[in-house]
Formats: structure tokens, C-alpha cells, sequence
């Protein structure tokens, strides 16, 4: 389907007229189908090398440039990425790289043939970046006063060249060139659909990870396993900047803004690389970058790692343990002089479930008599004491058992069990 879309795209430009050529620019601007395929063939070249099919595009975009309509020159500098991965993954397509070549010369220089400088300011901080959200700011901070004070400060212009104008890429100057034509399509990333943004930030993706193996070193656990991964075919690790990745980092924060897919992880294999390389500059602006997506209200982002963990409610921590205040000693009495004082309550925040407990316990220790254990003994004891003839003995043992028990368990227990006694 591509394929088809592609020729017929094709030779419908070549059969133009020159009065027809700006009608058929503004078609072109939502000519999606065409773009997609595209897209589509760009990533996957090598099943299209041998119709010439890719030369057959460079040449088409390379006219779109040159005619000297925006919508046609737009259109073509969309493709810039992609031309610049299928260029640095395989330097076979010769096409490509004097597609690049010719893209590059055009844009360093003006109508007249002179080295071009573009100047810029950097914007004041009462405008957002990836460093800050000026939504969070104080409306005290960006009073008129304080715009006005941010603004005059902010009056160094930034150049961008004069750049060299190239003959071929090399290795001496291939960074330099790709580096320069991000930077121009940079500037048109707006005008970009949103698939071509998902196209990129896979194609970014793959980039930065090609040449490192996936497979991690722990799970080589025998001799054959070694030798299976000599055998696999692992590509060429792809040389790239800093500057080069600046670059990258710049479309996929405009891919996250917009929502693409992809755009997230780009991010995260762009950190990956960054720290294999030790590139400072580019950890900073991605890391700058990962925490706005975070943190920030204003950008919604679906794949946004989440940092709140849900802590389970049996978990103990320093706040499960509470504070009780232990009951003072209880002196020995004779219940049948006092009454039973009531128990001391305890500071705790199970008050009504401790109650219950009680209950129970009281109602279970009136039947203690029926227990064969317990009314075996005290049976055996008042059988002694009746045998000896003594009743004040009899009593005297009893009191004696009473005040015992007081001194292990509490006053409604002491009562069960003097009753029982008796």
C-alpha cells in the first residue's frame, strides 16, 4: 500500500505545470496518507533498496525544496530525521547523504550566497522551559515590575553560525552537519504531524540503543550460551554528541507536550546514553525535562512514571504503637469487708473491644466452680480442714488462697474465685 501510495505521489508531481505547482502545495498540507507512507518506508529501506525507490524520494523531497513554496519546503524538512537515521545506521543510500549535503548548503547561507547568522534572545523567566513551569510562580514574582526587570535583563542576543558550507559527510564533519539540520527542523517542529513526532521518537530510540546488547550478563550461565551470543549479529554502535542529542532532546519534549507515543521512552534511553558518554549538558536539560514532566500541571503526559506508593494498612510503623499507662499495685483486701474496686482503665484506643473482653471473662469465671480441676482442690483442702476439727483453720486457709489469687489477676476475677471457694 505504501509502496503504491509513494509512485503514484511521484509521478503526479512530474506531470505538474508550473501554474499548478501552488495548488498542489496547499493539497500536500494534508496530504497525510502520502506522509505516513513515508514515514513507514523511511524505517524500513532495505526492503525498497532494490526498485531505487528511496534515491526516487530524495529526489522528490530535493525538488520540493528548491521550488520555492513554503508548504512544499515544510514538507520536506520533516523528513529531516529520518533521512539523518537511515543516513548514520546505513551509509549505503548515497542518495541520502546528497540529500543532506544539499539541505545543509542551502540553509547556512542567505539568498545571496553569504554565510547565515541566525540571532535569538533567551526568553525571560516568567516563560515556561524545561528548567522551570511559570504557572507555579507567585503572582507577586510576575508583576509588571518584575517583567519589566526579567525582561531588561535578558538582552544578550545567542548566534546560531556562520557555518561551512560541505562537499561530502565524513567523520571529521558528519556530527557537525546533522547536528546543524536538527537545529532548522527544530524551528518547523510545530508545523510537524503528530505521527511524524511518534516515527521520530521511535527512530530516536532505536539510534541511541543500537549496538548495546539487551541480554544482561547474568543470564550467560553456561559455555553455550556464550557461544550463542557470539554468533548473534549485534549492529555497530552509532557515534553521537552531545550537541546531537541536545537536539533530540528538543523533539521529544515537544513529543510529550503533544502526547505522542514514544516520545517518554526516547527520553529514557536518551538518559541511558547520556550516562554511558558522561555527557553532562545533555543529563542536565534531560533530567531538567523528566522532572517538569513529573511535576508539572500544565503538561499531561499518559505514560508519566508514578511516584506514590499506597502503604498497606497492617504495616507497622512507629505510629502503630501507643502509649498505656500500666494499673498501680493492688493491695490485698478482704472482700467480704470492701467491695471489689472497679478495674483502672488503660489509655487505649480499643476501649469498646477491650470492654467486651471483660465481659466475657466474667461471665466464663462464674462457672469456674463447675471446672474439675479447680473444685477438686479446694474440695480436698476444706475435706483437711473439717477432718482436723478446726473451723477457724477453715476460714483462715481460705482468706489465705483469697488474697493469693488478688495478687495475680484482678478484682472481678478474686471475687469469681472467692465465691467459688466458699
Amino acid at each position: 500500500m505504501a509502496y503504491t501510495l509513494v509512485f503514484e505521489w511521484i509521478d503526479e508531481y512530474e506531470s505538474l505545470i508550473e501554474s499548478e505547482i501552488h495548488t498542489y502545495a496547499t493539497e500536500q498540507e494534508h496530504n497525510h496518507e502520502v506522509m505516513i507512507a513515508l514515514y513507514n518506508i523511511l524505517a524500513e529501506p532495505q526492503k525498497y533498496k532494490t526498485d531505487n525507490l528511496i534515491d526516487s524520494i530524495c529526489q522528490q523531497l530535493l525538488n520540493f525544496y528548491r521550488s520555492g513554496e513554503p508548504q512544499l519546503r515544510k514538507f520536506a524538512i520533516q523528513y529531516i530525521p529520518a533521512l539523518i537515521f537511515l543516513h548514520l545506521s546505513d551509509k549505503s543510500f548515497t542518495a541520502v547523504q546528497a540529500l543532506l549535503v544539499s539541505l545543509y548548503n542551502l540553509e547556512v547561507v542567505d539568498n545571496k550566497g553569504q554565510p547565515k547568522t541566525l540571532s535569538f534572545r533567551i526568553p525571560s523567566i516568567a516563560q515556561s522551559s524545561i528548567y522551570h513551569d511559570s504557572n507555579t510562580l507567585e503572582p507577586a514574582f510576575i508583576a509588571e515590575s518584575s517583567l519589566r526587570r526579567w525582561e531588561e535583563c535578558n538582552t544578550k542576543l545567542v548566534s546560531w553560525g556562520p557555518l561551512p558550507q560541505v562537499e561530502t559527510l565524513n567523520a571529521q564533519n558528519r556530527q557537525r552537519v546533522v547536528t546543524a539540520l536538527l537545529f532548522l527542523y527544530n524551528q518547523q517542529l510545530a508545523n510537524v504531524l503528530i505521527q511524524g513526532i511518534e516515527f521520530t521518537s521511535r527512530g530516536i530510540s532505536r539510534l541511541v540503543n543500537q549496538g548495546f546488547s539487551s541480554i544482561p550478563t547474568s543470564n550467560r550461565s553456561s559455555i553455550a550460551s556464550e557461544s550463542s551470543l557470539q554468533s548473534m549479529t549485534v549492529l555497530p554502535r552509532i557515534q553521537i554528541s552531545g550537541p546531537l542529542l541536545i537536539e533530540l532532546l528538543h523533539i521529544v519534549y515537544h513529543g510529550a507536550v503533544r502526547c505522542a507515543n514514544g516520545a517518554v521512552q526516547a527520553l529514557h534511553d536518551i538518559i541511558q546514553r547520556a550516562t554511558y558518554e558522561s555527557l553532562s549538558e545533555v543529563l542536565l536539560a534531560a533530567s531538567a525535562f523528566k522532572n517538569l514532566l513529573q511535576h508539572s500541571p500544565s503538561i499531561s503526559v499518559s505514560s508519566r512514571p508514578s511516584n506514590t506508593h499506597s502503604v498497606s494498612k497492617s504495616m507497622i510503623t512507629n505510629a502503630s504503637f501507643r502509649t498505656k499507662k500500666l494499673p498501680d499495685d493492688i493491695p490485698i483486701q478482704d472482700d467480704q469487708q470492701n467491695p471489689p474496686e472497679a478495674p483502672l482503665d488503660s489509655i487505649t484506643e480499643e476501649q469498646e473491644e477491650n470492654e467486651k473482653i471483660k465481659n466475657k471473662t466474667v461471665s466464663a469465671l462464674k462457672h469456674l466452680p463447675k471446672l474439675p480441676g479447680l473444685t477438686k482442690k479446694h474440695k480436698e483442702k476444706n475435706k483437711n480442714c473439717v477432718q482436723q476439727g478446726d473451723q477457724q483453720n477453715i476460714e483462715l486457709n481460705n482468706s489465705q488462697i483469697d488474697g493469693a489469687m488478688d495478687l495475680n489477676s484482678d478484682s472481678n476475677y478474686n471475687s469469681a474465685v472467692h465465691v467459688s471457694a466458699v
